[in-house]
């Protein structure tokens, strides 16, 4: 299932940043999982002609793909990479229409608030769904670590 969602604009900046359960969120760390994305993204570019589309590490795979100036991301933990990779380019379309209608060229002035509705709109729309609740306790749930695991994927980064 697709557990967050993050945006960002040419400067790394994360406009959205959510998740999609209650504590499965990379979220908590804004800062680092932006700048992680940004990295990936910046990396892919510098030794290929194409940008870095899609990385596993710890569980989790990152779909990355790009649209004018906007980094969109996805991660899931699953294998179905296919439907993720068309849910992100269904996110890619609506988003660009809302990011146009409030950036108008003023891309650093823009208050990031605007975007916090969008995940309930994806959510309401079906092209998204919360996934949380198979577990009464999030002590029983395998996806309980709410924070990135940057030395896990670090050294999964180190060994390829």
């Amino acid at each position: 299932m697709i557990r967050n969602l993050l945006i960002l604009d040419k400067n790394g900046r994360a406009l959205l940043c959510s998740n999609f359960g209650e504590c499965h969120s990379l979220c908590d760390n804004t800062e680092e999982i932006s700048s992680f994305i940004n990295a990936l993204s910046s990396f892919g570019g510098a030794i290929s002609a194409d940008t870095l589309n899609e990385i596993t590490l710890s569980g989790l795979r990152f779909i990355l793909r790009s649209k004018e100036d906007l980094i969109f991301s996805i991660s899931a933990d699953d294998d179905d990479t296919e439907g993720q990779r068309k849910i992100l380019t269904e996110i890619i379309g609506l988003f660009a229409d809302l990011y146009d209608s409030f950036s108008c060229g003023i891309e650093d002035e823009i208050d990031t608030a605007v975007y916090q509705e969008f995940p309930k709109f994806l959510v309401d729309q079906g092209i998204l769904q919360l996934n949380c609740g198979k577990y009464v306790e999030c002590e029983g749930c395998p996806n309980r670590d709410n924070s990135l695991p940057l030395l896990e994927m670090t050294e999964e980064l180190d060994g390829i």
